[in-house]
């Protein structure tokens, strides 16, 4: 039996010593591998720990910016309310400006609608006034002038010579004299005015200059000194009827000299007591020749009365 199993001994030899060594490098291996696992399980291990940091740190973050995007908020709601309240005080300061205006002009402005704290209304009336004259105030009590509108087909001079000497009777104040002279207006000669240039009138000259250049075609022809000419005293005519007819048409002359009128009203008469009155004295002023041609109107009229 020993002798057999001897052999058997040295065959098997071999063998076990492979075994031997393929155990030992399974060990070794499956020492490799835990020790792989171990360090990916610390890797795991940090890395969530640093996202369970850097999550930490993002909240914070999100946080500190959802207070303060709040707060931005909140000032953003204040300032739109602060706003709000001072475009609701200048709008209302605004139109009390112009109400009291156009009160101090005659007109009756409706009153306007509020909706949700705000002025609602038409939007402020254009003029082409400069700030000075615009802010110039009226009177107190200022009432409308009794003067009938200017509506373009009549002469301009005119209408101004009617408007100046009716406010002179309360104020010759440059400003208030552009102020109220829109008044006077109507049709298309408003129109003409709301349409001029902003602050394009800073003076009551310039308004005047731009609305006699603008109507100029409005004005009758102008006579000139060359009309007395053909003015004669007819047989019949008494000397009152003269001078009231050559009267008017001297006062449609604009710029005739007293010494013209009085030349040319000389030569006009016919023969008579009062034409050789002149000749032997001829007057000096115009108001003398009115005077003495008085004198004898009451002469000639009383001598026609007695006959």
């Amino acid at each position: 039996m020993s002798l057999f199993l001897g052999p058997c001994k040295n065959i098997l030899a071999p063998t076990m010593g492979l075994r031997n060594k393929m155990s030992e490098r399974g060990e070794h291996s499956r020492e490799q591998e835990d020790c792989q696992n171990a360090m990916t399980m610390a890797m795991l291990i940090q890395l969530q720990e640093e996202f369970e940091t850097l999550k930490k740190s993002n909240e914070e973050e999100l946080s500190m910016l959802r207070a303060e995007n709040a707060y931005m908020r909140q000032r953003l709601n204040e300032e739109i309310v602060l706003n709000a309240s001072l475009e609701t005080f200048q709008l209302r300061t605004h139109v009390n400006q112009r109400e009291n205006k156009e009160e101090s002009f005659g007109v009756t402005q409706r009153k306007l609608p509020e909706i949700s704290g705000i002025v609602v209304g038409t939007p402020a009336r254009r003029h082409p006034f400069s700030e000075t004259v615009i802010d110039t105030p009226l009177p107190d009590n200022w009432k409308s002038l009794t003067i009938e509108k200017y509506e373009g087909s009549t002469d301009p001079d005119e209408h101004v010579a009617i408007y100046t000497t009716q406010i002179s009777l309360y104020t010759w104040n440059d400003a208030i004299l552009c102020r109220v002279f829109p008044t006077t207006l109507k049709g298309a000669t408003l129109s003409w005015f709301t349409r001029l240039p902003a602050l394009s009138i800073d003076c009551f000259d310039t308004l005047i200059e731009k609305f006699g250049a603008q109507f100029a075609t409005s004005r009758p022809h102008q006579l000139t000194s060359i009309a007395l000419v053909n003015i004669r005293q007819e047989k019949n005519e008494s000397l009152r009827a003269f001078m009231e007819r050559f009267g008017r048409v001297a006062l449609s002359i604009r710029n005739l000299s007293p010494e013209v009128f009085m030349t040319h009203m000389i030569t006009a008469l016919r023969s008579g007591p009062f034409a050789d009155s002149l000749c032997k004295k001829s007057p000096v002023r115009l108001d003398e020749l009115r005077q003495h041609a008085a004198k004898f109107m009451q002469m000639e009229e009383l001598s026609n009365f007695r006959n």
